[in-house]
């Protein structure tokens, strides 16, 4: 049997080339992800509880991805850039305690509606007034464009890394299925 030349077969494997984008970029349209998925939690009526848990465990699992890029790549790079990296980083805290609660809580219920009310109030606060009004704006004024680009590029593959690993994914189920466990 004959063998194709490695060089060949990765060629031919390789995903197709992202755009380039910066990283503050690349964290806004995440953001808007993070946003559709409130979004659509907020349309979804109680009758269909199935439906709210299955968008809620999205939600889990694309937050806590976005705080993993933001935490291992975004902040340590921009720590010397904005003040405001340390008030974003407590914000996480803020918000993966809230996403918990939203987890833990009965998709039939009021009081999902509750804390997934309290959720999309935290998660545009942090998102839209801290990062994107102020934060983003002060890092593209002082950062360097070739930082931000090359940033982004680091954003974009492990945000891809991550919601392809099917370890994470795992790791996020069991970590939903003990919040839920805790919750009776």
């Amino acid at each position: 049997m004959r063998r194709r030349p490695q060089a060949l077969t990765e060629l031919r494997e390789a995903p197709p080339r992202q755009e380039r984008k910066r990283a503050t970029r690349v964290l806004v349209e995440h953001h808007e992800v993070l946003r559709g998925l409130i979004r659509r939690l907020l349309e979804t009526p109680r009758s269909e509880p199935g439906r709210r848990r299955a968008l809620a465990d999205e939600l889990f699992d694309e937050l806590r991805m976005h705080e993993l890029i933001e935490e291992e790549i975004f902040y340590p790079a921009m720590r010397d850039v904005t003040p405001s990296i340390g008030a974003a980083w407590s914000e996480h805290r803020q918000l993966s305690d809230q996403l918990a609660a939203l987890v833990r809580a009965d998709p039939r219920t009021g009081r999902f509606d509750q804390e997934l009310g309290v959720m999309h109030d935290a998660l545009e606060s942090h998102a839209h007034l801290d990062e994107e009004r102020q934060m983003f704006p002060e890092i593209e004024r002082f950062a360097d464009e070739e930082q931000l680009i090359e940033l982004g590029d680091r954003l974009q593959a492990r945000l891809g890394r991550l919601r392809s690993s099917r370890r994470l994914r795992a790791v996020y189920r069991l970590q939903r299925a003990l919040l839920r466990r805790t919750a009776r």
